[in-house]
């Protein structure tokens, strides 16, 4: 039973998150394959740069962070292991997002997606890597680089802060280290599309 719950629900989730945002709602606008223009990332910043439109990026972004709460919702609701459909979907859809076999895997960097399934799970999170990614973009003055160190430091802080303050702004049903491991999963995934644009910072730092 948990087996079959957290492969079905992880099926579902990765099929919500593959939607391809940013690559129908930049087609459907501007007539532009997003994939061959600026980074190429399939992602909301990339949607904003190459059509010169507020609005462009910011439905694709609010799209993408509704990814992840509506996988975490229905995995909530459809599944008698909460817990375990829900690790799955959040892991799922963050990993759909990033590689979606719609366009053989080239997907965005996961990180409105990721937001949106801890919204859902420990909202508290959210707000925090964002003073982690906005902080380190103060010293780094690159946002790839700083979204790598919010992404490394969230794991390791969901770790460090004691089970009880966790358990509070956490829903019933997910555990510490549910969360934990969530956190980490959807922090590698992420991680794992930002090594390319990491590995040109530090080429340019070098230069």
């Amino acid at each position: 039973m948990f087996l079959e719950q957290y492969i079905l629900s992880l099926f579902i989730s990765y099929l919500i998150g593959s939607i391809p945002t940013a690559f129908l709602v930049v087609k459907k606008t501007s007539s532009i394959d997003i994939r061959t223009v600026g980074s190429g990332n399939v992602g909301g910043r990339n949607a904003l740069e190459v059509t010169g439109k507020k609005w462009v990026g910011v439905v694709v972004t609010l799209i993408d962070l509704f990814k992840g709460i509506g996988s975490v919702l229905i995995a909530s609701y459809v599944f008698e292991d909460k817990a375990t459909a829900v690790s799955a979907a959040m892991f799922g859809s963050v990993l759909g997002h990033c590689y979606p076999v719609w366009l053989k895997f080239q997907g965005g960097r996961g990180l409105a997606t990721g937001a949106g399934s801890l919204l859902v799970t420990s909202w508290v999170w959210v707000p925090l890597w964002l003073v982690l990614y906005f902080g380190s973009e103060k010293i780094t003055k690159n946002v790839h680089a700083s979204s790598v160190i919010a992404l490394v430091a969230m794991p390791l802080v969901i770790w460090l802060v004691p089970d009880e303050w966790i358990m509070k702004v956490t829903v019933g049903y997910f555990t510490p280290q549910r969360l934990f491991t969530a956190g980490s999963l959807i922090a590698a995934v992420c991680l794992s599309r930002h090594l390319q644009p990491l590995k040109m910072y530090f080429d340019e730092k070098n230069a």
